[in-house]
C-alpha cells in the first residue's frame, strides 16, 4: 500500500509539472498572438515585422523553442530565426523593451537563416538571452509575474528583475 501511495504521489507531481508547462505555453502563445495582431498598430512600430512559423513549444527534452520569420526594412532579405533553450537553464526574466529570458553562459541556441535570391545562409549563435518577441505592450509587469509563477509551477525558480518599457 505504501508503494502504491508513493507511485500515485509521483504521478500527481509529474502531472502537475506538465500542466504548469502547458500554462507557461498558453501565456506565451496568447501574448505572442496579441503582439502579432498589434505590431503594425503600435506607436513604436519601426518597420520590423515577425510572422510565427512555429509558436512556443516544449519538446520531450524540456527545451522551449520558437520559430519566426523576420522582415526588417533596414536589412536586405528575410530572416528565419529559431531560438531554443532548456527550461532548467532559465534563471531570470526581465524586460528592456523586449521581454527576455536569461540563462547561464551559452544555453540559448539561436539559428538564423537569411533567405536571399533563393539560397539560405545559416548562422548559429550560442548565448544567454532568449528573446520572446514581446515588446509592443507597455506597463505589463503583471505578465512578468505570471510568467515567473508559471515557471515556478513547472519546478523552475526564475527571478524577475528589471522591467523597463
Amino acid at each position: 500500500m505504501k508503494k502504491l501511495s508513493l507511485i500515485f504521489f509521483c504521478f500527481c507531481l509529474w502531472s502537475s509539472v506538465i500542466a504548469q508547462e502547458d500554462v507557461l505555453l498558453k501565456i506565451l502563445n496568447t501574448e505572442l498572438k496579441k503582439e502579432i495582431k498589434n505590431q503594425l498598430r503600435s506607436p513604436y512600430f519601426d518597420g520590423d515585422t515577425i510572422t510565427v512559423l512555429q509558436p512556443f513549444t516544449i519538446d520531450s527534452k524540456k527545451n522551449i523553442s520558437i520559430l519566426v520569420k523576420k522582415n526588417m526594412p533596414y536589412q536586405e532579405g528575410t530572416w528565419i530565426v529559431k531560438q531554443e533553450v532548456p527550461l532548467h537553464a532559465v534563471k531570470k526574466i526581465g524586460k528592456d523593451i523586449n521581454i527576455i529570458l536569461e540563462t547561464g553562459d551559452n544555453h540559448v541556441i539561436t539559428t538564423s537563416y537569411k533567405q536571399e535570391d533563393g539560397s539560405e545562409t545559416a548562422e548559429k549563435v550560442m548565448g544567454n538571452l532568449f528573446f520572446l518577441f514581446l515588446s509592443n505592450e507597455k506597463e505589463n509587469e503583471e505578465l512578468g509575474i505570471a510568467l515567473q509563477k508559471a515557471f515556478l509551477g513547472a519546478g523552475i525558480s526564475v527571478m524577475k528583475e528589471y522591467w523597463y518599457d
